[in-house]
């Protein structure tokens, strides 16, 4: 029984508690959103050429569902959710016959791109809705019937319904949600109790768990306001923008690195973007402003510059791709920025019209040149004279290296060109190994070389040199070429001393030839200087006619330069210089380490965009292809969100209009998806299920006039998130109890008319966060560095961790932090075996259970039943009941056998606990 609390406790880990609704099968509409915008365009471009309609090599479909899975002459193509035994993956890994496409391996994206979906269950749109007709006549203007469709519709500020129950609304939300209810015969569950209630405001607003003295002050206040009060100090308090903040940080993908390591961008200082997020919901800053500094913060005049070039990093600290693959960068910015404030999938349409969507290709590629046209920059967040005084410094050190860089490279000519005075020394050992070879194919250069009295790495070099593999074109070894072919190339003449002789002679003849192209090339070196020296007015010395001919300077390329026959590497050259020169090397060396020594740290910067040289408009890459080329597509915003015939922006980039296009009240859509988000962190689902698509594929609204009505409030109210929280937390909806109505689940088993509260499972960060809380070691500082996670002493709010793209932290990941390079709009909710011996074995887990214990043991005269009775308020936010104590008491009572106690088995179990981790 040593640990059976603790393995009770885990065992459900992850599990919601009783009375948890069970939600009946769902279409992924984030997986046909993938589909359209990663696997289709890759089918299209690279696949149904041969295996579509018009052509079925090996009698392969790959253009519908059905065909990939009946397969071709091999069997199916792909095995739904087993990308391992799938055919289709392994032959487009290249990493055995055959190989798809057979020109040219797919870019690894593709075939991540692939694989995952193989890994979903190859999810194709065939249920969903009908497509978009592709003639060019169709998609070429935006009809009447696209602007008809629901979320394109203008905002209307539609008045509450009339309900047939005046007694339970609290506000107009409750009205909408009530006539809802009427209409399907339900009526709305009873309302939380107070400690429920105030321990979920409490984790929505702030991440954090209310205090004992937090739920008592508000068990003892009776008046009709008391949780309104309660609100409105949650929303002052400062730790509600590290919670809301964190909620738009995965919307912005925020990360501090890159997921690729080859020339990775770094972001050390990308925490100054988190904390601009974190200050902007503190202060309320108006969401419309909130989207333009993101947006196109460096281009609006006024004070606050510094803070605006901050928010930019919404774009400035997203993945980076190079080469040809720029191109997905724009894609990317271009599908965060309409997911996360339009709701819009319009990456959809990169390679094609969007299929469902009235989203042109040629729309796409108008945003896209918005983003070609701007380019990344780092500024400095330090006073000028910093920076000044670390520039200057870097200069210092970049022209020592470079003194000492050169010295290096003239020692290393120095002595290559008096190696050249052994010319004919390495050039008969080079024949006479070759020529021993042909009687001792296995002889080592360096044993040879030892008996030759020369060096092993300039013999192999000249042997390469002269008995090339394939014949270089060296008219100057006309005379060694013409002697070496004379001889019998079956014999070893090694020790023919006439052969031997005759191949002296033409070593001896190439040799003073290479010396004295050496001495001319000197001679005309000193020549032009004193021309230069000389040269008065306008009269110039002819400089072609003081450079080496083109053979010769050819020749001492191949013998002299660094990679040259006679070349060193820097090491061979330090190895080789005289005690003089050794000497001056050392003092160089010296003052460079100074110079990096008194190096003064490197100023803070701020991550952030600017202007590109030359804005310019992108032409539309047809099926995507970069080298295929369509018509040019003017810089502008959507058509189907434009209501002036799409005028083409004129300042710039375009990122401005292109941010105030979206931050206009008049756009129907960038309110409508800010409440909705809203909306879903406070009900665990939005009035619309899927947050960042409002278009045909994404669901449609459960309850539209409410959401209409809640977008024209929070735009009257001057774009106001905290009054957006304040109306939905005083509505009697929000307050709702957790409970069951088996009428209710009947009609409506997934709550969408939400006739109760839903039950949430915490999030990593407030599960995290809440253990440091109650165990008293929450450090609560705001803003800052990140810290790795990974780290004992780290016991900041998770918010501050820093987030890698090449490798999160494996807490995050093991508890369903988003991945970092894409946009996300909803956390998923997964249990597997890994959570649970993470909370069984965790150092993590045993540092909170001790701390929890010391607190708990703060007062020497309490016993182990009052700890208990303490115990509970503080973690659940109610008293234990006597079973409980009982239980807690029994478990205490056994002995002890050795690390970790019974009291810290106990208090580990309670930080387990499902009570712990879902909120009611």
């Amino acid at each position: 029984m040593a640990r059976a609390i603790l393995l009770i406790a885990v065992a459900a880990l992850g599990a919601a508690p009783d009375g948890e609704p069970k939600p009946g099968p769902k279409a992924d509409p984030a997986r046909i959103e993938f589909f359209e915008a990663k696997v289709r365009p890759v089918l299209a471009a690279n696949c149904v050429g041969c295996h579509g309609p018009d052509k079925q090599k090996a009698g392969l479909r790959l253009d519908s569902r059905a065909a990939i899975l009946q397969g071709g002459d091999s069997g199916p193509a792909v095995q739904p959710g087993e990308p391992e035994q799938s055919l289709l993956v392994e032959v487009i890994r290249y990493n055995d016959e055959p190989r798809m496409p057979p020109k040219a391996r797919l870019k690894d994206v593709e075939i991540a791109a692939l694989t995952r979906w193989v890994a979903d269950g190859l999810p194709w749109p065939d249920a969903g809705p009908a497509p978009r007709p592709t003639t060019a006549a169709a998609t070429a203007t935006v009809t009447a019937e696209d602007r008809s469709f629901w979320s394109f519709r203008p905002v209307r500020d539609v008045p509450p319904p009339a309900v047939r129950d005046g007694h339970w609304p609290k506000s107009d939300i409750d009205r909408f949600i009530l006539a809802k209810l009427e209409e399907k015969g339900l009526q709305p569950v009873g309302p939380a109790d107070k400690r429920t209630l105030i321990r979920r405001a409490t984790f929505d607003l702030t991440g954090l768990p209310p205090s004992s003295a937090e739920i008592d002050a508000f068990l003892g206040d009776d008046s009709p306001d008391a949780f309104a009060r309660v609100v409105d100090r949650l929303l002052a308090s400062p730790h509600y923008g590290e919670r809301w903040g964190r909620h738009w940080l995965d919307v912005a993908r925020y990360g501090e690195d890159q997921a690729h390591t080859f020339e990775a961008r770094l972001y050390p200082d990308g925490w100054r973007y988190r904390d601009w997020v974190v200050r902007a919901f503190n202060d309320d800053m108006p969401y419309d402003r909130f989207v333009t500094d993101q947006v196109a913060g460096d281009l609006i005049d006024g004070p606050g510059r510094d803070d605006r070039l901050a928010a930019l990093g919404f774009f400035a600290l997203g993945p980076v791709y190079y080469g040809k693959a720029v191109f997905d960068e724009y894609d990317d910015r271009v599908d965060t920025l309409c997911r996360g404030f339009l709701g819009l999938t319009v990456a959809c349409a990169r390679c094609h019209d969007h299929k469902y969507d009235p989203i042109p290709q040629k729309d796409y590629y108008s945003l896209a040149g918005v983003f070609s046209s701007t380019t990344y920059r780092e500024y400095p967040h330090a006073p000028p004279e910093v920076v000044e005084r670390y520039d200057r410094a870097q200069e210092a050190i970049k022209a020592k290296t470079g003194e000492l860089a050169a010295f290096l490279r003239a020692e290393s000519a120095r002595w290559s060109e008096a190696a050249t005075a052994d010319t004919a020394k390495y050039m008969v050992a080079s024949w006479s190994l070759v020529n021993r070879r042909r009687a001792h194919p296995k002889l080592a250069t360096a044993e040879f070389a030892k008996g030759e009295g020369v060096e092993a790495l300039f013999l192999d070099r000249w042997v390469k040199f002269l008995f090339p593999e394939k014949d270089a074109d060296r008219p100057h070894l006309a005379r060694w070429r013409a002697v070496i072919a004379g001889q019998d190339k079956a014999k070893d003449l090694s020790g023919d001393e006439s052969a031997k002789a005759e191949v002296a002679e033409a070593a001896r003849a190439f040799q003073d030839y290479v010396r004295a192209t050496i001495s001319l090339r000197d001679a005309l070196k000193a020549q032009g200087a004193a021309a230069t020296a000389n040269a008065a007015g306008d009269e110039k010395q002819d400089s072609k006619a003081l450079e080496l001919p083109g053979p010769e300077a050819t020749l001492l390329r191949e013998l002299v330069a660094e990679q040259g026959v006679f070349g060193l590497a820097r090491n061979d050259v330090e190895r080789r210089l005289p005690a003089e020169a050794k000497a001056a090397l050392k003092s160089r060396r010296d003052e460079l380490n100074r110079l990096k020594k008194e190096m003064p740290p490197k100023y803070p910067v701020v991550h952030s965009l600017a202007e590109g040289p030359s804005p310019a408009n992108m032409r539309v890459h047809i099926r995507g292809n970069p080298s295929t080329l369509g018509d040019e597509a003017p810089r502008r915003f959507l058509a189907i969100l434009s209501a002036d015939g799409t005028k083409p922006f004129t300042r710039g980039s375009g990122r401005l209009e292109l941010a105030e296009a979206i931050a206009s009240k008049d756009n129907p859509l960038t309110a409508r998806v800010l409440v909705n988000r809203v909306w879903a962190h406070h009900f665990g689902r939005g009035l619309v299920g899927t947050p960042s698509n409002f278009g045909r594929l994404g669901e449609q609204p459960t309850h539209p006039e409410l959401l209409d009505h809640l977008a024209a409030r929070f735009v009257a109210s001057g774009w106001s998130i905290k009054t957006l929280h304040r109306m939905i937390l005083l509505s009697a909806t929000y307050q709702l109890a957790v409970a069951a109505d088996s009428k209710a689940e009947e009609v409506d088993p997934d709550n969408r008319l939400l006739w109760r509260a839903n039950r949430r499972r915490l999030e990593v960060e407030s599960w995290r966060d809440a253990m440091l809380a109650v165990s008293g070691e929450l450090d609560r500082t705001i803003g800052g560095p990140p810290a790795p996670l990974t780290s004992a002493e780290n016991r900041r709010r998770t918010l501050y961790a820093a987030i890698s793209r090449h490798n999160l932290d494996g807490l995050l990941r093991l508890f369903d932090f988003p991945d970092p390079n894409l946009t996300s709009d909803k956390r998923a909710v997964t249990t597997v075996p890994l959570q649970q011996l993470f909370v069984l074995n965790s150092p993590f887990m045993e540092r909170q259970a001790r701390a929890l214990v010391a607190r708990l043991a703060s007062d020497p005269a309490a016993t182990d039943e009052d700890r208990i009775r303490r115990a509970f308020p503080l973690l659940f936010g109610r008293p234990a009941t006597d079973d409980e104590v009982r239980l807690g008491l029994s478990f205490l009572a056994a002995p002890e056998a050795g690390r970790p106690s019974r009291w810290e088995q106990y208090a580990q179990a309670l930080l387990a606990a499902n009570e712990f981790l879902y909120l009611d």
